[in-house]
């Protein structure tokens, strides 16, 4: 016999249906709500395209949250539903039955579904009949407004003619439809796309910006204007931006560029997580960008450039800084004196600071003594990141124990102490394990660690990193993961 669940009327009923497109359709002004998700779910799954074309149209819900279905955006689903929506803006003679106000194209809302699909096995679910708060246009000129909700990805490898398929859509019908987008990844040709924004998409309803590095510093300062209009914007990441090499050493340029730029963050009073990774103009501009902030942060990582003493000094003085929860300055390159004002912000984070990245600052052992009074005051960090610097076997040994008071910590990275490498550079394997197994007894005493490691510098071996993790030291490289001292005894060894 068989253990599997016979389908209930219901599903046989909504497979019934599904046959018959003429009747499904026709059906559809009298069909229970309740039956529209599941029925437009299993039309969904089995591609029957014009039945979920009426679907969207008769939809009686406010909200449609199809996106949720989508593992990724799918063209010809997007045509479809679209098409659906055009179906329903022209049934003018009945606008009582205009159900539907918003279009969720974004990954999110599963719980619409599934709550939907638990009716048929009597799981009580709540009211969600009505859709969030939502912006969208009042009715303009006797004709009903919709708002779309869609998250973008502009990279053009895998989705271009998704993005390219919608603008066009939504361009013709700026009268009647609003684009809501929470948030944006620019991977390339940003003057394309800032066009792109600037035609399609309410800016203020932007909450997440990200520009990667196909993005210059002169193409930012082009869209830098839209970047002011996003009022309610709570996340910027830019990431590599550079001057382009058509005007690099021309200051000029480089001076308006940042002049069209800055001004920009004053105008984000909503802005809590800003990630500036390898930006040329933080070198410079530093404390422009921080004293143009509005709003306390949450998260500010500043990576792959150069602070100097004063930029250090405006960070640890800006009082919109004073809250953070994430702290991020890997592969910055301090100076010397610097870390005196690296101290004084982390002793004025001591209550909030959550996780705190030092990833490759060059940092040696009398600089890592200065923020060790700050460090063991930071009860709340769950996170430290310390790897890639050059620390020796006895300041690792007072930096452990200066954690014994952070009893949240869940991860922690540290360094492989320097005595751990022979005059090359090359790691000592048994050496390795010894010194860190060594620092593990240390912190054992002190206080029970969840997940830490040790990390190296480059392996000579394989070009990776060598890793003390669970007791064990593991070589990770480009092809494989392995443990060093089982390796083969043919391969060369690391001395």
């Amino acid at each position: 016999m068989s253990s599997k669940t016979p389908p209930t009327l219901v599903q046989l009923a909504r497979r019934s249906l599904l046959k018959d497109e003429a009747l499904t359709i026709s059906a559809l002004q009298h069909l229970p709500m309740e039956l529209f998700p599941p029925l437009f779910k299993d039309a969904f799954n089995s591609k029957q395209h014009k039945i979920l074309r009426e679907m969207v149209a008769a939809w009686p819900f406010p909200c449609l949250p199809v996106g949720a279905l989508m593992t990724t955006p799918d063209l010809e689903i997007l045509k479809t539903v679209l098409d659906g929506l055009d179906l329903l803006m022209t049934q003018k003679d009945q606008p009582r039955m205009w159900k539907l106000q918003v279009l969720d194209l974004r990954d999110a809302n599963h719980n619409f579904w599934n709550v939907w699909a638990g009716i048929w096995d009597g799981v009580c679910f709540p009211d969600i009949s009505q859709p969030q708060p939502l912006m969208y246009h009042p009715i303009q000129q006797g004709k009903q407004s919709l708002t779309i909700k869609i998250n973008l990805s502009m990279n053009p490898g895998n989705i271009s003619e998704y993005n390219e398929y919608f603008y066009q859509w939504s361009m013709e019908r700026k009268d009647v439809v609003q684009v809501n987008c929470q948030k944006i990844e620019i991977w390339t040709n940003p003057v394309y796309y800032s066009t792109y924004l600037q035609d399609v998409v309410e800016l203020s309803s932007i909450q997440e910006l990200e520009v990667y590095k196909h993005c210059d510093l002169n193409t930012l300062a082009m869209i830098a204007p839209g970047l002011g209009q996003m009022t309610n914007l709570q996340k910027l990441l830019l990431n590599d931006i550079h001057m382009s090499l058509e005007w690099l050493g021309n200051k000029k340029i480089e001076d308006w560029c940042v002049s069209m730029i800055i001004p920009q963050f004053s105008k984000l009073h909503k802005l809590q997580h800003l990630y500036l990774n390898d930006v040329c103009f933080v070198n410079k501009c530093l404390d422009q960008v921080l004293r143009s902030l509005e709003s306390p942060l949450e998260t500010l990582a500043i990576t792959r450039c150069k602070l100097t003493e004063s930029h250090m000094s405006c960070l640890s003085e800006c009082p919109r800084l004073h809250q953070l929860t994430h702290l991020d300055l890997s592969g910055t390159d301090f100076i010397n004196s610097s870390y005196k004002f690296l101290g004084r912000l982390l002793g004025r984070l001591t209550a909030t600071l959550q996780k705190l990245k030092l990833k490759g600052c060059m940092i040696v052992d009398f600089q890592i003594n200065v923020l060790l009074p700050a460090l063991s005051r930071c009860s709340q960090l769950t996170e430290v990141d310390f790897q890639m610097n050059f620390l020796s076997m006895d300041i690792l040994k007072k930096l452990l124990q200066h954690t014994a008071n952070l009893r949240q910590l869940t991860r922690e990275r540290y360094p492989a102490p320097y005595e751990v490498y022979d005059e090359f550079g090359n790691v000592l394997p048994q050496k390795f394990v010894q010194q860190c197994s060594e620092l593990m007894v240390t912190l054992n005493v002190i206080r029970q660690p969840k997940e830490i490691c040790f990390v190296s510098n480059i392996c000579a071996g394989c070009g990776g990193f060598c890793v003390y993790k669970f007791g064990a030291i593991l070589c990770l490289c480009w092809q494989s993961e392995r443990s060093l001292l089982d390796s083969e005894k043919g391969k060369p060894e690391l001395k």
